[in-house]
């Protein structure tokens, strides 16, 4: 028989376990190709004006998308083999060389690839003028973009798919060379590990596993704390210990950990297991040892995918709000020097509303307001800091609630950030340094929001102060000649429709919004303020970018650890199958045997999926200050969703078992 027969031959009986491998293909190449169309597409790089940070989003994608593909289109490969290794086996009974049975494999899987690789190349292309619609919803953009077929893009998979397609090719000749017939014989009927007692090692490891997961927890969540022994290292070799610790946990967990509770639960049935108990527990102890690591990766990667994809929400969710702490006004002018701007406003009949500030740099001790161990961190010689001082009469324009007596003073800007590095106790009194003299205040109430725009206060706080005590600064000489910006208006067009025009006449009459300083020791000696239209319309281009690349990678990571789950439940169907048909002949029903099914169902999906949530949610509390100014609605939509997605495979899963069952006792 020639080898071409019989590779048409062993495909065509094979067709129930190469459509898994099939789809894996498909799947792979079109998610690859639809993403990389996109990121050659020059009307996705003009819509977000920065080709330079489109293209590096879309390059660390794609990079990010390969290792995903390898991980998916290896584990699938490795399932296939493994669900044909009688097949193999028969090869080598037969007297057929190893080198032989590794070119027909290698043969039918380039088969397989050029015809999964053509399908998934039509499919992507199709798909990506769907993501490319998502892309413009994401950052508010009415418009159609035309997606042409991209050779580059083409060429691109080409390669990559063919890098990957030596890579299998190697993994399968590796397996075959290395299995002997009675490995591949009993690959699908052995137990991986015998049922037996724990020994006292194994009883210390799960509990090392436990207990490095909540110390990896634990320690997430001072990350940001700082001590007088911290240094620039710190922040990483904590991050480093995180990450060991949670890895390393998780894989005991199921390893060990897992184990224990199981025989603890076996070992309470004092040998009187039920039909739930053998269809779950049993398979669960008998798989543990190989399903650790499957398990581990897929935890890993659920609590990876969770975590970007959370902080990506976050910060897409609080450009609104950090728009609006960071640029207080539409448009902003420093030092008296608006009057043309308002006078073009006028002359083109534009309404608006004008806040005018004055300013004062005041030395600040911010100390006092600090616990113990965090106020002894900073400078000893100096504590003070040069800080923007505003009048309480002024700031009740945009924050008429507060209110303040004699010696009392109110915090503005302390966002999420100081929140977490600086926390001040209000009640405790701060420092202000008058020439050689000091004046203490005591703090009444913080507030995230400024008044004044970031450009001023280069990210930091403001202090508000009565009235009184603001005038007598006023006229000290040494404070004033300090202050290099001494008056502040912002503007707010009441018609959000002519906010474009205003936006033109702002930069003619001020030279794009830029001003000088009064003082030469000032930190800038000129600044630009920009435009909050325009500020939130960039933030929202690039960070929409942001969710969309990790929008598009988090939806591979459910993809691939969903369906490797999948196809692995389906292999262990299949290899129960004869036990089904046992309890199905002393007459267990379907029903009955799908309870236990059930069961070990919800521990392998379920189990990967909590601990995964547990990890991602711990490793965004630890820092999503850093990228926004809400936590609990976006992580919750996040996890929500991805919860939803996640538990479609398990129930496919469970409806292949259920045909199984159904199937192994035919009527």
């Amino acid at each position: 028989m020639k080898i071409s027969t019989l590779i048409l031959r062993s495909m065509r009986k094979n067709i129930k376990h190469y459509y898994l491998y099939f789809f894996a293909l498909i799947f792979s190449s079109a998610l690859y190709f639809s993403f990389v169309t996109l990121q050659h597409n020059d009307a996705i790089d003009q819509l977000t004006q920065s080709s330079i940070k489109a293209g590096a989003g879309f390059k660390v994608g794609a990079i990010m998308l390969v290792i995903i593909v390898f991980f998916f289109v290896f584990y699938a490969n490795q399932l296939f083999l493994k669900r044909r290794s009688k097949e193999i086996g028969l090869y080598q009974i037969v007297g057929m060389p190893k080198s032989t049975i590794s070119y027909i494999l290698a043969l039918e899987n380039l088969l397989l690839w050029v015809a999964a690789l053509v399908a998934g190349i039509l499919i992507g292309f199709l798909f990506s003028r769907f993501f490319a619609l998502i892309f413009l919803k994401i950052i508010h953009v009415d418009g159609l973009v035309m997606l042409d077929f991209s050779f580059i893009a083409l060429a691109q998979t080409l390669i990559v798919f063919a890098g990957l397609f030596i890579i299998v090719l190697i993994q399968t000749t590796w397996v075959v060379n290395r299995s002997t017939l009675l490995q591949l014989f009993h690959t699908t009927s052995n137990s991986e590990q015998k049922m037996k007692k724990m020994n006292p090692l194994q009883l210390i490891l799960g509990a090392v596993g436990l207990a490095a997961i909540v110390y990896g927890y634990y320690l997430s969540t001072t990350i940001f704390n700082i001590s007088e022994h911290a240094n620039e290292n710190t922040l990483f070799i904590k991050m480093g210990f995180v990450l060991a610790s949670v890895i390393i946990g998780t894989y005991f967990v199921f390893r060990f950990s897992i184990a224990l509770i199981m025989n603890a639960i076996r070992s309470s049935k004092n040998g009187h297991l039920s039909l739930k108990d053998v269809l779950a527990v049993s398979p669960i102890m008998h798989r543990m040892k190989s399903n650790a690591l499957s398990l581990s990766i897929i935890t890993i990667l659920t609590a990876l995918a969770l975590t970007v994809l959370s902080l990506s929400s976050i910060t897409y969710y609080s450009i609104g709000a950090q728009t609006e702490q960071y640029t207080p006004y539409d448009m902003s002018v420093a030092n008296d020097e608006g009057g043309a701007f308002e006078q073009s406003l006028r002359k083109k009949g534009i309404g608006y509303t004008a806040d005018h500030y004055e300013l004062l740099n005041v030395p600040v001790d911010f100390k006092p307001l600090m616990k113990d161990e965090q106020a002894n961190l900073g400078s000893a010689e100096n504590p003070y800091s040069d800080t923007i001082a505003l009048k309480e009469s002024d700031v009740k324009k945009k924050l008429p609630s507060i209110k303040l007596d004699k010696n009392e003073a109110f915090i503005l800007g302390y966002n999420s950030i100081f929140q977490k590095l600086m926390p001040f106790e209000i009640g405790k009194q701060l420092k202000l340094k008058i020439n050689n003299t000091f004046e203490k205040l005591t703090l009444v109430g913080i507030e995230e929001k400024n008044s004044i725009p970031s450009e001023l206060t280069f990210g930091g706080n403001t202090i508000v102060l009565p009235d009184q005590l603001f005038n007598q600064l006023k006229e000290n000489k040494q404070i004033l000649n300090q202050t290099g910006w001494r008056t502040y208006t912002g503007y707010t067009i009441t018609n959000s429709d002519q906010m474009d025009k205003a936006a033109s006449l702002y930069k003619k009459s001020t030279k794009k919004g830029i001003f000088k300083s009064h003082s030469k020791g000032s930190l800038a000696s000129q600044v630009q303020f920009d435009i909050k239209s325009e500020t939130y319309k960039q933030s929202l281009e690039n960070i929409g970018l942001l969710i969309f690349v990790t929008g598009f990678l988090g939806l591979a990571f459910l993809l691939a650890t969903g369906s490797i789950l999948y196809f692995k439940q389906m292999t262990e169907a299949e290899e129960e199958r004869e036990s089904f048909k046992t309890l199905r002949k002393i007459g267990f029903t379907t029903d009955e045997i799908m309870i236990g099914i059930r069961r070990k169902q919800l521990f392998s999906f379920g189990i990967p999926l909590v601990v995964g949530v547990c990890h991602s949610y711990f490793a965004v509390k630890s820092g999503w200050m850093l990228f926004g100014t809400e936590l609990a609605i976006p992580l919750v939509v996040t996890i929500g969703i991805y919860i939803v997605l996640y538990s479609i495979f398990a129930i496919l899963s469970t409806k292949y078992y259920r045909k199984i069952v159904n199937d192994s006792l035919p009527q």
